[in-house]
């Protein structure tokens, strides 16, 4: 194929060799949080702390692409003077600035382990995460330099969807590059400002294995020409997707997203995707040029580099009240070297404050069916590809949000955060799935399907560790009386980490 195959050999991790760590670690904890040089995303009241920052002007960093800078965010708040804001805000400065000054410190090793049982796991997943599996039993060892950083983690589960028992989810190890960070490992994604799911990168899905290159803190251009884009954060990763795909065995997931925010109110977002490669498709660098350049619609479905996803994402926080505006549009094809049939996702969010005391409140909606707006839309075409059949998924799971294709959501969340951190929320839905059946391999339901939950989640401090727990009901209605489904849901998990 004249140049080299791009294998990720690297990339496939022996987690086996991780697991026996887990009850060693379970037994040294004591209760500080652990560090890492970025936020992951998964905890709800973490981002609604630094939103309700940067929306008061103090956090300017962009927080549509997650894992987030902890460097940034420290030097945000560093000397920031909060006498004169209202007591709901300094105590969500005090929250982020300890979690940042722990996540600062260098130089020692850190252990950390989560212990988790859930009653049927939560199929669609939101930003705020909960348990995949059953059963989940989870150690961590942990280490950043000035330099250098890295975590090894392994998760032992019960009865897990994917048939992979042990797990190396969450570990990495980076290298700090001037502005820049180079990693390779399982690091979860999230890729815009929807809360109850993204259309192109989210945690849906787990982790993928994979290289990332990424822009440590957003400083804005120093020359003129440049300066009015703002302060701007640039992210590129290469991933392996599994070698049990039934299409094209270890297919690599190339991943792009820039975000900018020109003014303070308004943050905006590239994002681009792409399966490509894979055991038995073309896989040179000559094939990876076509694909980034875009050339691929325009050739025979054989010689097609892969299979892309792009657009454009914001949010907007409106000068004159505590009220924000966002959305994502991501076109599934391309039509004249631009997105094309494009999936939407809208939403609205508020906070506040009374005492020390904070909340926030969300509607979203969702549509992933190509060219959403059209009546009626094109079915049968998100997250599908005449190339890679599998669909966009990893280990079967939607690589882009929760639904699948075809489908539509309209979500309502609420979270309330007290001044130690312990927090409430409320997440209810109403989504109608796989909406004409076409889809065969919709990773959610095989056929139309509604669906309507609610769920309660309580966190709070408990042992010297953090203590989450989480009660809902989800009822499922189809034609085919065979995939009705009626009941209750729910976790139970303690984390501790040193």
């Amino acid at each position: 194929m004249g140049a080299p195959r791009l294998r990720w050999a690297a990339m496939k991790y022996r987690t086996q060799l991780l697991a026996f760590s887990v009850p060693m670690l379970l037994t040294a904890l004591t209760g500080v949080a652990a560090a890492d040089p970025w936020a992951v995303p998964g905890e709800g009241r973490l981002r609604h702390d630094l939103q309700l920052l940067a929306d008061a002007g103090l956090v300017r960093a962009p927080l549509t692409a997650w894992p987030v800078s902890w460097g940034e965010v420290s030097r945000d708040l560093s000397g920031q003077d909060v006498a004169n804001r209202p007591p709901h805000v300094a105590a969500a400065v005090a929250r982020v600035r300890a979690a940042a000054a722990e996540a600062m410190r260098t130089g020692d090793w850190r252990m950390a382990g989560r212990v988790a049982a859930s009653g049927n796991p939560m199929a669609l997943r939101r930003f705020s995460d909960v348990p995949r599996e059953e059963a989940e039993l989870e150690g961590a060892l942990q280490y950043t330099g000035d330099v250098l950083a890295m975590r090894l983690q392994a998760t032992v589960v019960a009865n897990p969807d994917d048939d992979k028992d042990v797990r190396a989810d969450g570990s990495y190890v980076g290298a700090a590059l001037g502005n820049w960070m180079l990693s390779a490992g399982l690091v979860d994604r999230w890729w815009g400002p929807g809360w109850e799911g993204s259309l192109i990168y989210g945690t849906n899905q787990r982790p993928i294995p994979a290289v990332t290159l990424e822009r440590d803190y957003s400083d804005p251009f120093e020359t003129k020409w440049l300066s009015w884009i703002g302060r701007w954060r640039l992210v590129l990763t290469m991933g392996q997707l599994e070698e049990e795909r039934t299409d094209y065995p270890d297919t690599l997931f190339y991943g792009m997203r820039i975000t900018w925010k020109p003014h303070d109110r308004l943050e905006i977002g590239l994002s681009r995707s792409a399966q490509w490669c894979g055991d038995g498709r073309p896989c040179s660098w000559d094939t990876f040029w076509d694909l980034f350049r875009g050339n691929d619609n325009d050739q025979a479905l054989e010689d097609q580099p892969g299979n892309q996803m792009a657009g454009v994402d914001f949010r907007w926080s409106v000068p004159w009240a505590p009220f924000a505006l966002y959305g994502q549009y991501i076109g599934e094809d391309e039509a004249g070297g631009f997105p094309s049939k494009y999936l939407g996702l809208f939403g609205a969010e508020s906070w506040g404050g009374w005492g020390d005391k904070s909340w926030r409140v969300h509607v979203e909606y969702a549509d992933t069916a190509c060219d959403f707006p059209a009546d009626p839309p094109e079915f049968g075409c998100a997250y599908r590809n005449g190339i890679y059949t599998d669909g966009y998924q990893y280990r079967n799971r939607s690589i882009g949000h929760g639904l699948d294709g075809d489908s539509e959501q309209i979500a309502f969340g609420v979270v309330l955060v007290d001044a130690d951190g312990s927090s409430w929320e409320v997440a209810t839905q109403a989504a109608k799935l796989n909406r004409e059946g076409v889809n065969a391999v919709h990773s959610v339901s095989a056929v139309p399907l509604d669906l309507v939950s609610a769920d309660l989640y309580h966190s709070r401090g408990l042992l010297g560790g953090t203590l989450k727990l989480g009660l809902g009901y989800e009822r499922r209605d189809s034609d085919m009386r065979e995939f009705d489904e009626d009941g209750v849901r729910g976790f139970l998990q303690w984390s501790r980490q040193m």
